[in-house]
């Protein structure tokens, strides 16, 4: 039997959400994908109070609430992307998109090597490769596989397959998945072997990510990232560079997403020092707009944990 909580979550995706993307803002369903979010809020709390006490930066109660007020709609423009996906044709992409440091990857591209984009949780991290596809760029996202697991409710399952199928309908590249064991689609191999460009949110903890960690400096504190990815992409001589796919207000609860594109990491560095360049740039992007970042509430699993796994 279906329980009232579960309901609501069918409702809240494919009822309250696409009618928002689709222009009905109505108070009466503003007021029910915030009783969505309620639930998270005082996870979001604890972190931006955690992240601020790492940086040492004082910060008013008034400036938590603003900023848990805008990590709401963040949440909203992000999961209402997989249908606001299907509206984005080339001819109305600048109603959604705005590109910075696009000559960044144009130049990267002149190299004829494999392009890892390393990116975060960050803004709207699913759906870039639709504006890189209309900029005339094929940029495949790795993303993990739907989790079948009783751990994620029947209704969030089918969003997320949903999501996948709307947006990728939209780009000319596809999705490479990766699974919950850490394996990845073997034709990753042959598009790189043709140049290809990868867009990768690296910001796992080890708790939801425990494979390949590699010890960075993260929010001045020791900490671990992913390295598999940028392990293999050494390797193969990749160009490493790191984008954000920004939500931004326009007004009156109008949005768009700012997609700036950074400059290239110096050529020959090191696997500690492409993880360094990327964990800088990420703590830059949080503490300037820390509503952006998705994994804000479980910013203590950051924390370096007593064995680092490389295996």
């Amino acid at each position: 039997m279906i329980n009232l909580q579960e309901l609501q979550r069918w409702r809240y995706y494919f009822i309250d959400l696409p009618l928002w993307v689709w222009g009905i803002k109505t108070h009466k369903i503003e007021k029910r994908l915030f009783k969505m979010f309620e639930p998270e809020i005082p996870s979001f709390r604890d972190g931006i109070t955690i992240l601020f006490n790492y940086l040492n930066i004082p910060i008013e109660d008034s400036e938590v609430e603003g900023i848990i007020t805008k990590a709401f709609w963040v949440k909203v423009i992000r999961e209402g992307d997989a249908f606001a996906s299907l509206l984005m044709s080339k001819n109305r992409l600048n109603q959604y998109f705005q590109i910075e440091g696009i000559d960044h990857l144009e130049s990267a591209v002149q190299k004829n090597r494999p392009i890892i984009i390393l990116t975060g949780h960050f803004g709207s991290f699913f759906i870039p490769s639709i504006a890189f596809s209309h900029a005339g760029f094929d940029v495949y996202p790795i993303a993990r596989v739907v989790d079948h697991s009783p751990a994620t409710p029947p209704a969030t399952r089918f969003y997320q397959k949903l999501n996948y199928f709307f947006s990728e309908k939209r780009f000319s590249a596809r999705y490479i998945y990766t699974d919950f064991a850490g394996k990845i689609d073997r034709d990753i191999i042959s598009i790189s072997n043709k140049g290809g460009i990868f867009w990768v949110a690296l910001d796992f903890p080890m708790r939801l990510y425990p494979y390949k960690h590699h010890p960075v400096v993260l929010f001045g504190r020791n900490s671990t990232l992913p390295s598999g990815i940028v392990q293999w992409g050494i390797k193969r001589n990749a160009v490493f560079l790191t984008a954000w796919n920004c939500i931004e207000e326009a007004g009156k609860k109008n949005f768009y997403r700012l997609l700036t594109i950074d400059e290239p990491f110096p050529e020959g560095i090191d696997l500690g020092a492409v993880l360094q360049n990327y964990a800088n740039r990420l703590e830059e992007r949080v503490t300037r707009q820390p509503w952006q970042w998705a994994a804000l509430p479980v910013i203590k699993q950051y924390e370096a944990t007593a064995e680092i796994r490389n295996d």
